[in-house]
């Protein structure tokens, strides 16, 4: 092996695991966030650095679609049924990192287009099963306080150790509505048993080994249309740096009792991401 190609791979896995420390930064949070997303409140700049905007055209410039997560310099992880039934739409759409507000994008944010989509290649619309996606920048972000990868989970972690947990996005604070957020919203949840998920008052049986499920069993806390492809970060008590262990995927309503939201695991589709990734890359300097 090439021993440039030898380090692209291996820095991939650092970016996704966040074994060396390049992952998870926060240099401008000061909390670890609020109580919509539904029940939450605005975040702070910079509070969730790896959080992005999928945007697409409309008659007055941008409107937000779906959220993802920045993973490295080049590579966003969002939920496949974000692109369900929209053919090559995506070419035209635009990806906001560094934002908070997304009616007054400041100098810190950086604007990117989809140079490459990777939808999970065995994704079922009709079921959300395996809705996990990865979109190729069509130029590299430069990190700095705003932007930052995020961790990924190693494919030993307990979820269930993990006592703080953050959900975060610009969807519909209500379930009725049709407008997106304009400030991004935090809100802490918990991760709930897929067990207690799937018994029958919940969502009897629905709930696959890829998914996680997280909120609270009476509602009132939860991810909503538009949250969707955005990140479920988790950490233990005494722990410095969040993992983004899931993508927000689906839910029965917003906010509503025994039906919290659903979230494809990170963990699970571990080394399909990193397969992606460094597969990417190894044929990228192949090229070169």
């Amino acid at each position: 092996m090439r021993l440039d190609l030898f380090f692209i791979i291996i820095n991939a896995f650092f970016f996704i695991s966040g074994s060396h420390g390049t992952c998870g930064k926060r240099p401008l949070a000061t909390d670890y966030g609020g109580s919509r997303v539904v029940g939450g409140k605005d975040a702070q700049p910079g509070n969730w650095p790896w959080t992005v905007s999928i945007q697409e055209p409309d008659e007055d410039g941008y409107k937000h679609l779906c959220g993802g997560v920045l993973l490295n310099d080049i590579w966003v992880m969002t939920a496949a049924h974000c692109f369900k039934d929209r053919g090559s739409d995506f070419f035209s759409w635009r990806l906001v990192l560094g934002a908070t507000q997304l009616s007054k994008l400041g100098p810190e944010v950086e604007i990117r287009g989809i140079k490459e989509k990777n939808v999970h290649e065995q994704y079922y619309k009709e079921t959300q099963k395996n809705d996990i996606a990865l979109l190729m920048l069509n130029e590299s972000v430069v990190f700095d306080d705003y932007i930052q990868p995020a961790c990924l989970p190693a494919k030993t972690a307990n979820l269930y150790q993990m006592t703080e947990c953050y959900i975060a996005g610009w969807g519909v604070t209500e379930e009725e509505s049709s407008e997106s957020n304009d400030i991004l919203q935090e809100a802490q949840v918990q991760i709930i048993s897929n067990k207690l998920c799937n018994s029958p008052d919940w969502y009897n049986g629905n709930i696959g080994v890829y998914n996680i499920c997280a909120g609270y069993d009476k509602g009132g806390i939860d991810s909503c249309q538009g949250d969707s492809g955005g990140p479920l970060m988790c950490k233990k008590k005494r722990a410095k740096l969040f993992s983004v262990v899931g993508v927000t995927s689906w839910g029965e309503g917003c906010g509503k009792k025994n039906n919290p939201g659903v979230y494809s695991s990170t963990k699970y589709f571990f080394n399909w991401l990193l397969g992606k990734i460094s597969n990417e890359s190894a044929y990228k300097s192949k090229k070169k």
